[in-house]
């Protein structure tokens, strides 16, 4: 039974009185902005990808941030050797880039060795733990010459950005930049350190993968910030697990909160939302209305399945076509019934492991087509290409949305997609997404290893009688339009300036002990 909420839409948080004036320096291993040159020499933007920098600009843009980035580009890496400091959008900034150069040799190891895969599928748990991973000299070289060196060159900028505010606040964001604290505190102490984890965090069995100076090393530089952010509580209270069984140190579990080198670090949960004014904005664009279109003629008599991800090893990408394939198989009336799109984005092809389950991917869906393709009907799309405007099209057509990560730190296209979908379609959520703590109740919860469950609930979910659709996917919408990106970051900005009251009233308290003993 799904109970609808009536509530009063609710005003947005000023983030500017919350922060009076105080300056914010986000840190985060791709900047929101893509830098090249057109054939004529002049400099080009184009927006960048993945779903931390979707959330982070709409942050930025609200507190004028400062935003210090990698470069990625040669044009980019010119600019942070010129120390080039961009305001974007150049006619009316909303907020500043600032590059730092890594160079290849540091930015290889640091990325493609231990960012990606070692700690992605360790914080993902994706390794094959009988085979892999290996962790040999070369690993341990790329730890030392690779992420402490990146680390500590991205630290170093925000540390120097810093000495031109008056209290700023640093945003450090996820696992690229576990150490980044700890490189910073040595260098100052003007700034609030935070710093948020936007994947999943594991459970200390599993990070013990990890060589123990490593995990030591990973854990005591979170711990240098002021306070750490998870999206939910258990990724959060898998952290104070490692911190208790493999670093040793205090932790209080009712002020949540570990205890390290004389300072108290809390530890939160903050669950993001999307930009739903952004989104909204994308979903009536003469491009997606373009293949909204299409979609609808070319799919008008069958249901559609969709799924739109990046071709990642960690969105159980197989595992849900092996189910739509028992599908088929138990219930052959569904041929030429239904479609399946798979709308994917290719990452991180300069990785073995992620070419290999790109290779994988295709090869599964070619099986599948093979065995259940009529003359007029190939079962799955596939879509291995960057085309956003085609996939926020499918999130507004699709009577099924699979979203069956094998873990996931939250997942916003479980929430973009009944944002925007206009045809009350059924939302299939893996119960290891970030986003289950909220949407369980409204969606068909599976296990995403059970390829059969998977079957039977895109089965029920096609002949679900239609006032059930309808009543799961208001209470979906209902669940998104109560959150967004903002009150995210509010929650997070209410949450510093508590914890700043709190330390400096306790500073006074003994200062003035201190004076009475004298």
């Amino acid at each position: 039974m799904i109970l609808l909420q009536n509530h009063k839409k609710q005003k947005e948080p000023n983030l500017k009185k919350l922060l009076s004036g105080r300056s914010v320096i986000l840190i985060s291993n791709r900047g929101p902005v893509e830098f090249k040159r057109d054939e004529f020499g002049n400099l080009i933007t184009k927006r960048g990808g993945g779903g931390l920098v979707t959330a982070m600009t709409a942050i930025s843009e609200e507190t004028r941030a400062t935003w210090i980035s990698a470069a990625m580009t040669d044009v980019e890496q010119a600019m942070a050797r010129d120390d080039v400091v961009v305001g974007f959008p150049e006619d009316n900034p909303l907020y500043h880039i600032k590059l730092v150069d890594i160079p290849k040799s540091v930015y290889k190891p640091y990325y493609n060795v231990i960012s990606n895969p070692l700690l992605w599928f360790i914080h993902h748990y994706i390794w094959n733990l009988s085979r892999a991973p290996d962790i040999t000299a070369e690993t341990h070289r790329a730890w030392r010459e690779g992420y402490v060196v990146a680390n500590k060159l991205l630290a170093d900028a925000a540390a120097e950005e810093s000495l031109l505010h008056i209290n700023p606040i640093i945003m450090i964001q996820d696992y690229h930049l576990f150490l980044a604290a700890k490189y910073i505190r040595q260098q100052t102490d003007r700034a609030f350190l935070f710093h948020f984890t936007h994947i999943p965090w594991p459970e200390p069995d599993y990070m013990s993968i990890l060589p123990y100076e490593m995990r030591t090393e990973l854990l005591a530089g979170m711990l240098a910030n002021d306070l750490l952010g998870f999206q939910t509580r258990h990724y959060a209270n898998n952290f104070l697990l490692c911190c208790e069984s493999l670093l040793g140190c205090v932790v209080n579990w009712k002020r949540k909160s570990a205890l390290w080198q004389g300072r108290e670090v809390y530890v939160r949960s903050y669950p993001i939302s999307i930009d739903r004014a952004g989104l909204q904005k994308i979903s009536v664009s003469s491009d997606v209305l373009k293949h909204e279109t299409k979609l609808k003629k070319d799919y008008k008599d069958q249901a559609l399945i969709v799924r739109t991800d990046r071709c990642d090893p960690s969105k159980n990408i197989i595992r849900g076509f092996l189910a739509f394939d028992i599908l088929l198989q138990k219930h052959p009336e569904l041929k030429e019934k239904v479609k399946f799109l798979a709308l994917l984005y290719p990452t991180r092809e300069n990785i073995k492991l992620y070419k290999d389950y790109r290779l994988e991917v295709e090869s599964t869906v070619q099986k599948i087509n093979d065995r259940h393709k009529t003359d007029s009907w190939t079962p799955i799309y596939l879509r291995i290409k960057d085309n956003y405007p085609e996939s926020v099209a499918a999130l507004k057509c699709y009577d099924v949305l699979l979203v069956n990560p094998i873990f996931d730190g939250m997942n916003l296209v479980s929430k973009e997609g009944p944002f925007i979908n206009k045809r009350n379609g059924v939302l299939i959520l893996s119960e290891n997404a970030g986003a289950f703590s909220e949407l369980g109740n409204s969606c068909l919860s599976i296990n995403p290893f059970d390829v059969d469950e998977t079957a039977e609930a895109i089965y029920k979910a096609i002949n679900m009688p239609a006032y059930e659709k309808q009543a799961r996917s208001a209470s979906l919408k209902e669940i998104v339009e109560k959150n967004s990106s903002v009150k995210w970051l509010y929650y997070q900005l209410k949450d510093i300036v508590t914890i700043e009251r709190k330390k400096s009233a306790v500073k006074a308290v003994k200062e003035v002990a201190e004076t009475v003993e004298r």
